[in-house]
């Protein structure tokens, strides 16, 4: 089977396919960029670019005022298919054998980006899905951890994501805002674990994520909004400002 037919058999247009693997060879792209390897009708062009972006294939960056578009990491194909594991279960040999090819093509930009910005709940898949797969037996750490604007959806993200976190074997280092405190005991309740975590009095309006590599700035909204930077530097300036942060706050 090759791209094209496994792809198809994940539930992906034809539009969706050419869109998508035209982004893995081209990276940071615009529409006529993107256009002009895909070869579709201009009129679909941001329909299908908006469905992709629902299903967490693809990120939207806004350069100068002008919208881009780059396909997300590789690895939020398997993520996708978790997610349709019912509708999905026979092809989950041709999703494995399909992620080297899709890999390859992506391989030369990969490490060109240094900003992206995810929308909604499946944006919010794909950053943890790529953060998580940095920190594999690493340290993670969690700044400014609240229930957000639409507490069931937070708490059934971050159960699912907490007990990734231990099948990874990722140390996560959380601080709270104090007003979380029941939030927190409810989590861990249910979850039948204890964060390595402290609260700190000041409440901040985002969350913070930071791995050694990434940090993502996240705005709990109802429909969450992530900036995703990828820089060594950056991370290690807000895993330092965290650190003085752990010194102060309480347990």
């Amino acid at each position: 089977m090759n791209i094209d037919e496994s792809l198809q058999s994940l539930g992906l247009t034809n539009s969706e396919i050419k869109v998508y693997l035209a982004l893995l060879e081209l990276g940071i792209s615009s529409k006529g960029k993107i256009l002009e390897k895909a070869k579709i009708a201009p009129s679909k062009i941001y329909i299908v670019l908006n469905k992709l972006i629902d299903k967490g294939l693809v990120s939207l960056i806004i350069k100068n005022n002008i919208r881009h578009y780059q396909a997300a990491p590789v690895s939020r194909i398997s993520d996708y298919l978790n997610l349709k594991k019912e509708e999905f279960e026979k092809q989950e040999q041709n999703i494995k054998d399909l992620m080297p090819k899709l890999e390859n093509l992506q391989k030369s930009i990969r490490n060109k980006t240094t900003a992206e910005i995810f929308y909604g709940w499946k944006g919010m898949e794909t950053v943890y899905s790529s953060l998580y797969s940095e920190a594999v037996k690493d340290d993670a750490y969690i700044l400014g951890a609240s229930k957000g604007d639409n507490l069931e959806k937070t708490k059934l993200f971050y159960q699912k994501w907490s007990f990734r976190a231990r099948l990874k074997n990722i140390k996560l280092k959380i601080i709270f805002n104090e007003n979380d405190r029941d939030y927190v005991k409810s989590l861990e309740k249910e979850l039948k674990i204890k964060y390595n975590k402290r609260f700190l009095q000041k409440t901040t309006p985002v969350e913070f994520l930071i791995t050694k590599n990434t940090s993502a700035i996240i705005m709990l909204k109802e429909e969450p909004l992530v900036i995703l930077i990828k820089d060594e530097e950056t991370a290690a300036s807000f895993i330092a400002y965290f650190k003085e942060l752990w010194n102060i706050a309480k347990k």
